[in-house]
């Protein structure tokens, strides 16, 4: 396992299930993390429980460019660089022709829009330093395998975001800049349509992954040594919806 210690993390989409089990096992490791969401709220909540030692937090909106200028200002601030980015920002999405203009341009924009546009500026950072250990981590979703019948405007953007990373990896070998592709069935997190009593459930039924899979599977991924490339990581719940 690679050492994480002094790492410096930026995850997006902090203050979800995800973000949040993967923020705290990151700060465990001895890392320096940034969290940022839309939420100064849940973002300020999730530092006081982290303790704050070795953690910033900044909102952002990151479906806006603006957003994503303002967070990396941020990441100059607070690390002068940066090692790892774990992108799992996402809003859900309902079926095409029940969305207007603006809401399914919104999905896009931060579902696939923020992790391209994320990545290109982290790379920026990453190889202005060439450490060689640099990585980025894409949470996309087997959705795109499945193709469930609703989710056509997510399906779209996670299948932007699976082409991206296994396209964008090959042209990474020349600068040492790992990247990977976790892709998690359905999670048990805010973004299911179930009360979180229906969600815990579900969970007990294997039917909805728990948040902290997902994120040992991330980091299972951030702690591959030097040279060892986690190019895509499939999980599924044992009881994943297929239609």
């Amino acid at each position: 396992m690679a050492e994480l210690t002094g790492k410096r993390v930026l995850i997006t989409g902090a203050a979800g299930g995800v973000g949040r089990s993967v923020a705290r096992r990151m700060v465990e490791s001895g890392a320096a993390v940034l969290l940022t969401d839309r939420s100064a709220d849940e973002l300020a909540a999730l530092n006081q429980e982290l303790g704050g030692a070795r953690v910033e937090i900044f909102a952002a909106d990151l479906s806006r460019a603006q957003g994503i200028a303002e967070l990396f200002e941020r990441v100059d601030q607070a690390f002068g660089g940066l090692d790892i980015l774990v992108a799992c920002a996402g809003v859900g999405s309902g079926p095409l022709m029940e969305m207007d203009d603006a809401g399914w341009r919104y999905v896009i924009e931060s579902n696939l829009s923020s992790y391209v546009a994320c990545t290109r500026a982290a790379i920026e950072r990453m190889t202005a330093e060439a450490t060689g250990e640099a990585m980025v981590i894409l949470v996309g979703s087997i959705s795109v395998h499945i193709k469930a019948v609703g989710e056509s405007v997510y399906n779209a953007a996670k299948g932007g975001v699976a082409s991206f990373a296994e396209t964008l990896r090959k042209e990474m070998i020349p600068n040492s800049i790992r990247i990977t592709l976790i892709e998690p069935g359905a999670i048990g997190s805010a973004m299911q349509p179930f009360s979180a009593e229906e969600r815990e459930g579900m969970m007990r039924e294997n039917k909805l992954l728990r948040p902290d899979a997902v994120a040992e599977a991330i980091m299972f991924a951030a702690t591959r040594p030097p040279g060892v490339d986690v190019v895509t990581l499939r999980i599924e719940p044992l009881v994943q919806k297929i239609f």
